[in-house]
């Protein structure tokens, strides 16, 4: 298995040399595997890929566990591309970092989600921020999803 960082280089060769988004929460290879997995495959690999070693007595491994599963799912069942996939998994991390370290409001993970995804919709040259990968159709669904998950994640967090 090859090291992290040569992981990452292979990845940023292989969707041309760049760096697509500034947080990587999972490879692109890693995202190759799960596309290729039925819903319980991207479970199994995904409990792998966190080194959930509790999942059966950690509630909050378990609540992790669905949550990036779900929200997997619910990518590649929007036909969302490995690199969309990729910065979708980048994007329920980096949501859920703001919530559980930062403590951050729904509101305030909102305008940090608009940084993110300002200039979607524009050409290259206007463009600034990380995912313009999404077109705006995926982004206003992107956003629908994440507050109602989020919402959800709240609740169960206060619980563990």
């Amino acid at each position: 298995m090859a090291a992290a960082g040569q992981e990452e280089d292979q990845d940023q060769d292989a969707i041309g040399g760049k760096k697509v988004i500034n947080r990587t929460f999972l490879s692109l290879s890693q995202i190759t595997a799960l596309s290729e997995q039925n819903v319980e495959g991207v479970q199994k690999k995904l409990e792998e890929f966190l080194n959930f070693k509790q999942l059966k007595t950690s509630l909050k491994e378990a609540i992790l566990l669905d949550y990036y599963t779900a929200g997997f799912w619910w990518a590649k069942e929007m036909n969302f591309n490995l690199i969309q996939l990729s910065g979708f998994m980048d994007l329920l991390n980096f949501l859920l970092e703001n919530l559980s370290d930062k403590h951050m409001t729904l509101g305030d993970n909102l305008k940090e989600l608009g940084k993110a995804m300002a200039g979607i919709g524009q050409t290259d040259s206007e463009r600034s921020g990380d995912l313009n990968f999404f077109s705006i159709e995926q982004a206003k669904a992107i956003i629908d999803y994440l507050n109602i998950r989020y919402l959800f994640l709240q609740d169960l967090l206060f619980l563990i």
